[in-house]
């Protein structure tokens, strides 16, 4: 819990400014990548399947569901329980690295066909667009695993995981109770 004072009363918890501030910037770069870029460009491949074939398709399902676990990631960091800070960076993490692996097999097939940009991005390729919109995602991801990390190790978090053991400790330790009474 938090520290006490010498006349036993609770000293106030640690403001963290920094910390708040890089969960505000997490929030809105998690709106715009993760949650818009990639997954309007995964519904967008989803959309334009029968053009391009069902395994072009399955690789819009799935930067959806990338999408999705960057979004939990940056969801479970934002609070300051222990176990939500520990699975954030895995889901953060490895919504990205699936995100990447997606963009690898898109960036291949448009530069085998050939795809241009469409209306205004006529001049542009494809693959161009892709990474473009979804490289940047590595921010929100950045931030999310840095922001975990920085409150699993924090004093406050590591003092309560500390008055819980010694609560433990004491509670195991503990003389037992009498059987018979004298």
């Amino acid at each position: 819990m938090n520290k006490k004072n010498r006349t036993g009363q609770r000293l106030p918890r640690r403001k963290h400014p920094y910390l708040n501030t890089a969960k505000a910037v997490m929030i809105v770069l998690t709106l715009i990548y993760p949650m818009f870029m990639v997954m309007m460009t995964g519904a967008g491949i989803i959309l334009h399947r029968d053009v391009h074939g069902a395994a072009f398709g399955r690789c819009g399902v799935w930067l959806i569901v990338s999408g999705v676990m960057m979004t939990a990631g940056t969801v479970l960091c934002m609070f300051r329980k222990s176990i939500t800070n520990l699975i954030s960076p895995f889901l953060s993490g490895g919504g990205f690295l699936l995100c990447m692996y997606i963009l690898t097999k898109l960036v291949k097939r448009a530069d085998a066909n050939g795809w241009r940009g469409p209306g205004i991005y006529e001049g542009v390729t494809m693959s161009y667009l892709f990474k473009s919109r979804l490289i940047p995602c590595i921010l929100p991801v950045a931030l999310a695993v840095t922001v975990a990390l920085c409150q699993y190790f924090s004093y406050d978090l590591g003092e309560q995981r500390r008055e819980r053991k010694r609560e433990k400790l004491a509670r195991e330790n503990a003389p037992a109770p009498k059987i018979l009474d004298d």
